[in-house]
């Protein structure tokens, strides 16, 4: 039973990012349509979880390196020539080879957005199962009392922030996420960005604390300062 429920709790995910078809989703529709109650929670949690990941997540446009390798692997394979092509036909080749070409690149560079996404909506899913997760609210402070966030974080060094209301970092500056330890230094663990709408998250995964966190806080800071926060907070896991 254990291992049947593993591989529904597995589809839940893919469903629930509607991408399951065919076969697949006609059975664990038919699954679902046992009342099954541990897949139903699943599928909850998993719905809960990409309400509050499509305001985080940001689509990226990717690096002319990542580019330039795709049509370099596209122009490297061989490719089978057509020796008794009418003219007309000769000169359509190119065009239809750069639809190609244009659609396999439109192809794997979405499949690098969604795989992303999907990887990083299983893992919150995960950070949310497990009991041993702390789900705090963020509150804004100094320059923006306006935002709000969520703070999920497990002492393995896995968590997880969603910031809403917090204005893009000015031109130069980032905002920095800290934890905080008792007795020790804040530790850095990555930076938010957010969009036009003040949206933003951050997937953490570092090393385990000696000590467990007690504090959770963004700071806004010059680009690049990871040593130690020098710039005025803007969100705290604790209120003043």
């Amino acid at each position: 039973m254990a291992t049947e429920h593993e591989h529904w709790r597995e589809q839940t995910d893919i469903y629930a990012l509607g991408s399951l078809d065919g076969r697949e989703l006609e059975d664990f529709e038919a699954h679902l349509a046992t009342d099954c109650e541990n897949c139903r929670a699943y599928l909850r949690e998993a719905h809960e979880t990409l309400n509050l990941l499509h305001r985080s997540l940001q689509p990226r446009t990717p690096s002319v390196t990542v580019k330039t390798r795709i049509l370099q692997q596209i122009a490297g394979e061989k490719v089978v020539p057509i020796t008794a092509a009418k003219s007309k036909e000769t000169r359509r080749w190119p065009k239809i080879t750069g639809a190609i070409a244009a659609g396999i690149i439109g192809i794997v560079l979405t499949g690098i957005y969604y795989n992303h996404r999907y990887s990083v909506h299983s893992s919150v899913i995960d950070l949310l199962r497990d009991p041993a997760t702390r789900d705090l609210p963020l509150y804004g402070t100094g320059p923006t009392p306006e935002a709000k966030g969520r703070f999920l974080w497990n002492e393995s060094g896995e968590g997880h922030i969603f910031a809403t209301n917090l204005p893009s970092a000015p031109e130069g500056q980032m905002y920095a996420v800290w934890t905080i330890a008792p007795q020790s230094p804040p530790r850095y663990v990555g930076t938010v960005e957010t969009n036009p709408k003040g949206q933003g998250g951050l997937h953490i995964k570092t090393a385990r604390g000696d000590k467990p966190v007690e504090v959770f806080a963004v700071t806004l800071e010059p680009a690049g300062t990871t040593a130690a926060p020098t710039g005025p907070m803007v969100l705290v896991s604790k209120q003043s």
